[in-house]
């Protein structure tokens, strides 16, 4: 914490003088007094600064807001995703009816409007929706011969996209931020937040553990023998026999190490 601190304020200060540096080029250049260019160059630094702190704050406000707004849609959309088909229908039947004549089917939502129908089809996947996909959610509703047809997903690939063109009847397919967008905050009709495990940033250790682990020995011990095979051919075979020693030396460290060679016995059945 101290280092990140002692960073940002050297960024800070090296930043400052740089400024001081080419506002103090120009302020000599037009004042002839030395200590009233310096004064006139501190002021125009401290501006100019404060001017550079204003705009990377609002920026790095705005950018901030975007980052939790998109974390948010996301976990709305892993709720969707982990929870059964049964649940999204109730979900966006409970929606559509806030301002709707609406009927609930087993896989989708019937919407009535000005004697025109509307299927709302929920269909969250992990992984993108596909053509094979839009023919089956087509086939089943297209008996109840809708004039439009909004598929909710997460994501879905340029295929179905196109093919969602060619069919005879309106097709609107929505990603997870156009399902937020038009639907969820449109609305204020939300789900609970599912929230997934950060991924662990990798770490020096773990560097450590995947290069010394057993599993790396043979290839160490493979390469090390070919370089010291090639040393004999070539004229500067110094180089090849340290590298052949250090890749001899990984080989035997990685062997013989314990500590990147541990077997985790897990009870499956069993809690501690």
């Amino acid at each position: 914490m101290k280092k990140f601190k002692f960073l940002k304020t050297f960024d800070a200060l090296f930043r400052i003088f740089i400024i001081f540096l080419a506002c103090f080029v120009w302020c000599r250049y037009f004042i002839e007094n030395l200590w009233i260019s310096l004064v006139v160059t501190v002021i125009i630094t401290l501006f100019i600064d404060f001017g550079l702190n204003f705009i990377k704050s609002k920026k790095q406000k705005k950018k901030n807001i975007f980052e939790e707004e998109n974390t948010k849609i996301q976990q709305y959309i892993n709720t969707f995703i982990f929870s059964e088909p049964s649940y999204n229908v109730d979900f966006f039947y409970d929606l559509a009816k806030t301002k709707h004549q609406a009927q609930k089917k087993s896989e989708y939502i019937e919407i009535i409007n000005s004697s025109k129908k509307i299927i709302l089809y929920p269909c969250f996947l992990y992984r993108d929706l596909n053509t094979d996909d839009l023919v089956h959610i087509y086939n089943k509703t297209k008996k109840d011969t809708p004039q439009r047809l909004i598929i909710c997903t997460n994501t879905l690939d340029n295929n179905a996209e196109k093919l969602a063109e060619k069919l005879p009847i309106e097709i609107y397919i929505l990603d997870g931020n156009q399902t937020y967008e038009k639907l969820l905050n449109k609305y204020n009709h939300f789900p609970c937040q599912t929230k997934l495990k950060n991924e662990n940033k990798v770490k020096f250790k773990d560097l450590l553990s995947y290069a010394l682990n057993k599993k790396r020995t043979k290839g160490y011990l493979i390469a090390s023998v070919i370089l010291l095979i090639s040393s004999v051919f070539v004229s500067f075979k110094i180089y090849y026999l340290i590298m052949s020693s250090l890749l001899l030396i990984l080989a035997l460290v990685s062997f013989s190490n314990p500590k990147y060679n541990k077997i985790k016995n897990i009870e499956l059945l069993e809690l501690n």
